[in-house]
């Protein structure tokens, strides 16, 4: 049952991997360093910070908490370690490791989080919320990717700026509005057709830059 949340990241990691031309071994330290920083974070919030969260009666709470938890702490940092962790001065090779990095963080700290919660773990924590986030660093990966290495060419006009600023904010955004939604009692079906949705989406983004 578990084997979904704790293979998810590392198998997704080792794909995307495999389809760069440089194959694994070029991303495998990015991978190892967000696993590292991941397994800190998740000691150090064990023993020194609130670990669990009530869900609340409000839906923006509920966003807030998500979003600040799950999308703009842990991305934010990785972000961060994109830049010190590569020297060269250039914006769109830093990206290029955004996606291993948050692969890694996530490949620990997702499971610490949902294994150590509420018992029994729905199966939105345990399947969809994996999916969703996966497709969240995915799709904003991509993203980063394509607008840093366009604006470094100059050959993007600002339309396809906006639309992909627009994607990006799209992408960073959802994973808590859906999860919002279902911690207020929406539709299981309609949570996993959107997850679906959401999947759709960053694989469509995911041919950007080819």
């Amino acid at each position: 049952m578990f084997l979904f949340l704790c293979l998810l990241f590392p198998l997704g990691f080792f794909i995307w991997a495999r389809s760069n031309d440089d194959g694994a071994l070029r991303f495998l330290p990015s991978a190892f360093l967000g696993v590292f920083v991941s397994a800190v974070f998740c000691a150090f919030k064990f023993f020194f910070l609130p670990f669990y969260y009530l869900p609340q009666d409000s839906f923006f709470r509920n966003f807030f908490h998500i979003f600040c938890e799950y999308v703009f702490a842990p991305l934010f940092a990785m972000a961060i370690l994109c830049f010190l962790i590569e020297r060269r001065k250039d914006s769109f090779s830093r990206f290029e490791n955004f996606f291993p990095l948050c692969a890694g963080f996530y490949a620990i700290y997702l499971p610490f989080r949902i294994l150590n919660g509420r018992l029994p773990i729905p199966f939105f924590l345990l399947f969809a919320k994996p999916v969703i986030c996966f497709s969240m660093i995915l799709a904003a990966s991509k993203i980063l990717v394509a607008l840093f290495e366009k604006r470094r060419t100059n050959i993007m006009d600002n339309s396809k700026k906006i639309f992909l600023s627009c994607a990006l904010a799209f992408a960073l955004l959802f994973p808590a509005v859906l999860e919002a939604a279902w911690m207020g009692g929406a539709n299981l079906i309609l949570t996993v057709f959107l997850t679906l949705a959401y999947l759709a989406f960053a694989a469509g983004v995911s041919v950007i830059g080819k």
